[in-house]
């Protein structure tokens, strides 16, 4: 009996950390994980999920300070988006300028880097004490699209 309930432990333990967001590791084609480690070979703790269209989502961290990344991969393979969580520093000098002169008095709160369709593009959170606003920069600097948050 106790070797019984040992190995039901064993066994509950080992299927937790794959189970996160719905789809352990293992549920996952194997074209799919592969372009996921070929394009991200460092990625650390990921956790994976099955949308509704039939892509792949999967949520991971990389690198020495653990930036958060996420990426969509089509059952085929192919990386479709990719989110990675920067600091202020890392924007291009193009969007930075941009925020100094059409967000005078706002802070840089998040942002994010998203590679979608060969296009990249910024998502900048910004705060003030008037309200909090969303912007989307493209990497020459110019305002995508801009709403409040």
């Amino acid at each position: 009996m106790k070797k019984l309930l040992l190995g039901l432990c064993v066994l509950s333990l080992a299927y937790l950390p794959g189970n996160a967001q719905g789809v352990r590791q293992r549920g996952v084609p194997a074209v799919v994980l592969n372009a996921f480690q070929q394009q991200f070979p460092k990625a650390r703790q990921a956790e994976w999920e099955k949308n509704r269209d039939g892509n792949y989502e999967v949520e991971f961290d990389v690198g020495l300070f653990s930036r958060d990344h996420q990426a969509i991969i089509s059952p085929e393979g192919k990386i479709l988006r990719h989110e990675e969580e920067l600091s202020s520093y890392s924007l291009p000098d193009a969007v930075k300028e941009q925020i100094k002169v059409e967000f005078d008095g706002y802070r840089v709160d998040d942002v994010k880097k998203v590679e979608a369709g060969g296009i990249t593009t910024y998502v900048v959170e910004l705060d003030s004490r008037f309200g909090d606003l969303k912007a989307v920069f493209g990497a020459d600097g110019k305002i995508i699209k801009e709403r409040m948050d």
